[in-house]
């Protein structure tokens, strides 16, 4: 029933051509020409007039160069420096000679090298050091044992706590407590924020001082990268090493970095998490210190998308996308070891074959409404981002075309990322992702105003293409708002842009939604705009996804909330796609008619671009080999919002 009456309301409030033709939901097919051909930057045409003057920026913060240990031992001749300039659009050398460079330059970066073994890759690779000789680090230097070497890495280095104790370094690299590590450690971190702001240009191009802290036990990815705002940071960066979780993490950056020193932390890859990065029980101390500490999330990358998946906890059949975890959910009674199939796990620290809620950011949005209610602070009211996590050392690489892989000579040729299988918890490459980008709406290409962005959640997520997004709510919207050049300006002033909580509601008032999309410059046409809303209801959390706008003068059907099919094709022979379908700009407006303003819940919206080619194909077509059976030839590029959130009272 609901989900008529939503879809009903679409139609009437969208406006869409069941209503007047001067009161539609706007769509448009002109090409677009880029505000700015020399970056990225794409400009609102509604703040022309005055009033809100932030613009749309395009970043990847989620980036490993040849400092971090496991991208040097997979060759990636590619460091920090490199790895800006390539953010600028110059043209660099990748592992196996490969030379890439970007279709359009960033207008930020971040560059997140691993924290934990700054000092231990240090001592490995430079001679004055007698651990130079240890048989480790030569191995690590040893090109002739590639895999050997990132498997001992892995196994050894990277992942060798298994329980909850803390890691220990090794002792005959880094001696008693970890001392010679510990300082080779900090002058790598000078190193770092040196090249951070080398590179830093205000007005032109930014980058943030920024590191991973890489938590990991027993497989359970805990990974946070963390910015800093400026070049005012503590003298080491807290490691797995220092901080063994995620709480511990919190409050040393709670107690070091003071002011003027300011940071976030941004959690990566849930999907791999097991269920421990997005829990659902949580203290309020935690609750608190991830509110303060953790405005985002990172809802896709190149391992794969983390917004929801079909039958956990989902019911919305656009949850599949990019996911890593490729086993559907086993239906009532099926034998899970004769299909392959998984059942969804009772708890966080449950084990073995099944797939965990907590993985995906949707539903910890509705955990987090519930723990809002227990314990008065709500730890998951995360806005998104999207970034790479390429350890090729080139932020931003995420063209379906032009994809060279994520992990250097691990997955450096065509028949690599096709054939390698997978090696315990480690996914194949061929089911990574050519993701994700960041983008956020700041008033100037600046750390201070691009950080500002990022700690309001302003932000939105993209699998990569450069879709704008913008998106409103408030009480009091006009009935014509989309229609006008200043929509921007009047939305900001009449209610709240995404990242935001609304205000108190008034009587009777039911909130109204503003969203506006425009097309990347060399990416598909938009086909749909789709909402996604969460709630609580009699103590349970649920959500609902219905599409908003279709493109092509098509409505959503009343009974599914979808839009038809709107025709757009691709030719997997050439990946070539139709071009007389699907649009530039979508706008428009809807209300929420079945609002109750005792129920605390959240809203945001996901925009489509119609179908493509995946890299894979793309692969297939240069190589002239089959396309691979167990991933989609096609995807559909999107975009996220960060949502925005009522709370009653």
């Amino acid at each position: 029933m609901i989900a008529k009456k939503l879809a009903g309301s679409i139609c009437c409030l969208l406006l869409l051509a069941a209503c007047s033709a001067e009161q539609e939901a706007s769509t448009t097919t002109e090409p677009l020409e880029p505000a700015r051909p020399e970056s990225s930057t794409q400009t609102d045409t509604a703040t022309e007039t005055g009033g809100a003057q932030r613009q749309a920026f395009f970043g990847d913060l989620h980036v490993h160069s040849s400092w971090s240990l496991d991208s040097y031992v997979n060759f990636n001749p590619v460091d920090p420096h490199l790895a800006y300039r390539f953010a600028q659009g110059e043209e660099v050398t990748i592992a196996g000679n490969r030379r890439l460079q970007l279709s359009r330059p960033l207008d930020f970066a971040a560059v997140t090298d691993h924290a934990e073994y700054f000092g231990e890759l240090t001592l490995c690779l430079d001679e004055q050091f007698e651990q130079y000789q240890l048989p480790l680090c030569a191995d690590i230097r040893n090109e002739q044992q590639a895999r050997k070497v990132v498997t001992r890495v892995y196994k050894n280095l990277i992942i060798r706590d298994v329980t909850s104790a803390a890691p220990q370094r090794e002792e005959a690299l880094c001696g008693e407590q970890g001392v010679y590590c510990e300082e080779q450690a900090r002058n790598m971190w000078q190193k770092i924020i040196k090249v951070a702001d080398t590179y830093n240009r205000p007005g032109e191009f930014t980058t943030f001082v920024a590191y991973e802290w890489t938590g990991n036990t027993d497989f359970h990815n805990m990974h946070r990268n963390v910015i800093f705002k400026s070049n005012q940071v503590p003298d080491l960066p807290i490691s797995h090493f220092d901080a063994n979780t995620a709480g511990a993490l919190w409050r040393q950056l709670d107690q070091n970095c003071q002011p003027p020193c300011e940071a976030l932390a941004i959690p990566h890859n849930s999907n791999q998490s097991k269920g421990w990065q997005l829990p659902t029980l949580v203290s309020l101390e935690d609750a608190q210190l991830r509110s303060e500490l953790e405005p985002l999330v990172e809802i896709i990358q190149g391992k794969g998308g983390s917004e929801c998946q079909f039958g956990v906890g989902s019911a919305d059949e656009y949850c599949n996308f990019d996911l890593l975890e490729q086993r559907r959910v086993c239906a009532e009674g099926e034998d899970e070891a004769a299909t392959g199939c998984a059942r969804i796990c009772a708890d966080e620290n449950e084990s073995g074959n099944c797939i965990h809620k907590n993985i995906y950011y949707r539903n910890a949005l509705k955990d987090g409404l519930r723990l809002d209610k227990k314990l008065g602070v709500n730890p998951y009211q995360f806005g998104v981002i999207g970034s790479t996590d390429t350890h090729n050392g080139t932020p931003g690489a995420t063209d379906e075309n032009n994809f060279m892989g994520l992990f250097g000579a691990e997955d450096g040729t065509a028949e690599r990322r096709a054939r390698i299988p997978e090696i315990k918890s480690f996914k194949p490459p061929r089911l990574h992702s050519a993701s994700g980008l960041a983008g956020v709406w700041a008033e100037e290409n600046t750390r201070e105003s691009i950080f500002a962005a990022m700690k309001r959640k302003e932000t939105f997520a993209t699998s990569g293409t450069r879709i704008v997004l913008r998106f409103f709510a408030g009480w009091g919207f006009d009935d014509e708002i989309d229609e006008r050049r200043d929509m921007a300006r009047q939305s900001y002033a009449e209610g709240v842009p995404m990242g935001s909580d609304l205000p108190p509601a008034e009587e009777n008032a039911k909130p109204g939604f503003v969203f506006w999309a425009m097309k990347a410059v060399d990416g598909a046409p938009l086909q749909r705009i789709q909402m996604v809303k969460g709630w609580m209801q009699d103590g349970e959390t649920r959500e609902l996804s219905f599409d908003l706008a279709c493109s092509d003068g098509l409505e959503p059907d009343p009974e599914s909330g979808r839009c038809p099919d709107n025709g757009a094709t691709v030719d997997l022979s050439n990946c070539e796609i139709s071009n007389n379908s699907g649009a530039t700009e979508i706008k428009g407006r809807w209300r929420d008619e079945d609002f109750d303003p005792t129920q605390p819940a959240f809203y945001y919206i996901r925009v489509l671009e119609n179908p493509s080619c995946r890299w894979s194909t793309w692969d297939a077509i240069r190589e002239d080999t089959p396309l691979l059976e167990d991933v989609p030839p096609m995807i559909q590029e999107r975009a996220w919002s960060s949502p925005v959130w009522y709370k009653p009272g």
